[in-house]
């Protein structure tokens, strides 16, 4: 099944528009713990032993209110990669993956 795929993190190329996960980037997770996407990668972002900020879109108002003024929308799981949103759970999986592989293990 394609949720149980291992993403190729060395081979890995961004979306078209998203920035590669070749250098240290900032970056800021919109979720919320309801959403089961967002269960998704809060297990990918532990099994990679990453500290991820993030802002709650259910119980911070502000936050949800700063998601649709960025995109437009109140999708989460949400991902800022230096202010650039990535959407979709199996986009931001595959992206911390490569980010881990190629930045965060290298140093």
């Amino acid at each position: 099944m394609w949720w149980d795929r291992k993403p190729d993190p060395e081979n890995y190329r961004a979306p078209a528009g998203v920035l590669q996960p070749d250098q240290t980037r900032t970056l800021l997770l919109y979720k919320r713990d309801s959403c089961g996407y967002c269960r998704r990668v809060y297990r990918a972002v532990d099994s990679l032993g990453m500290e991820l900020p993030m802002k709650d879109t259910q119980f911070d108002g502000q936050a949800r209110v700063e998601l649709q003024q960025k995109t437009g929308r109140t999708q989460v799981p949400c991902l800022f990669i230096d202010g650039e949103p990535l959407l979709e759970s199996a986009d931001i999986i595959a992206w911390l993956n490569a980010y881990a592989f190629h930045v965060l293990n290298a140093s």
